[in-house]
């Protein structure tokens, strides 16, 4: 912001003569020309979180090795939840914890409610997915799956969970799609290439 400007008028020596007031038929005076404000500097542009999130995934898929890849991997899913609201984050903590002891029910039932508060945040889909593939409801995971890509098409995770539930529903074609979009964004995703040989073989072992 620009700083507040101090205009102070120079001291008038009482012996000069007061300078006489103009008479209403003179002209209006000219008024000052406002002062120039270079607005970019004034006000610099602050990139929303979206921004943010776009350049970490444009970078991802960028990486130049694995050590940089998962920094940025870290950096985008930080951008994902960082606007998620407090009651949101306990109850996604509340989901995890019911996660690990196989309550599959209670798990989806904290995400729900928390889509429900925050619908536009679209991890919160991609965590009910996640759920649901766990529970082994593909097809529930594949719906979550498509609304969270939709909002966030840069989303590695999304696209590899796709495949895994395209997987799981014997739909190797399918699969094979989701996995190379996936590659596509995170080329070195842990063990990527061993995976992407496994979906081949079956897809080809499908048209055989």
């Amino acid at each position: 912001m620009a700083g507040a400007v101090l205009l102070c008028a120079p001291a008038i020596s009482s012996a000069t003569p007061p300078t006489p007031a103009p008479s209403q038929t003179s002209g209006p005076a000219s008024a000052p020309s406002p002062a120039k404000n270079d607005s970019s500097k004034a006000h610099p542009h602050h990139k929303t979180v979206q921004e943010r999130l776009a350049e970490a995934e444009k970078a991802l898929a960028l990486a130049g090795n694995e050590k940089i890849a998962r920094q940025l991997a870290d950096q985008a899913e930080s951008l994902r939840s960082r606007s998620l609201t407090g009651a949101v984050r306990m109850l996604l903590s509340d989901s995890q914890n019911a996660l690990g002891k196989h309550d599959f029910q209670t798990a989806e039932d904290d995400l729900t409610s928390a889509i429900t508060i925050q619908p536009d945040q679209s991890i919160l889909r991609r965590h009910r997915a996640a759920v649901r593939l766990a529970a082994g409801d593909n097809n529930g995971a594949i719906s979550d799956l498509g609304v969270a890509i939709q909002a966030d098409p840069g989303d590695a995770t999304a696209w590899g969970m796709l495949a895994d539930a395209e997987r799981e529903r014997h739909e190797p074609d399918a699969a094979l799609r989701a996995y190379k979009q996936m590659m596509q964004l995170d080329p070195h995703a842990p063990d990527a290439d061993k995976q992407l040989k496994i979906l081949q073989t079956e897809k080809d072992g499908q048209e055989d």
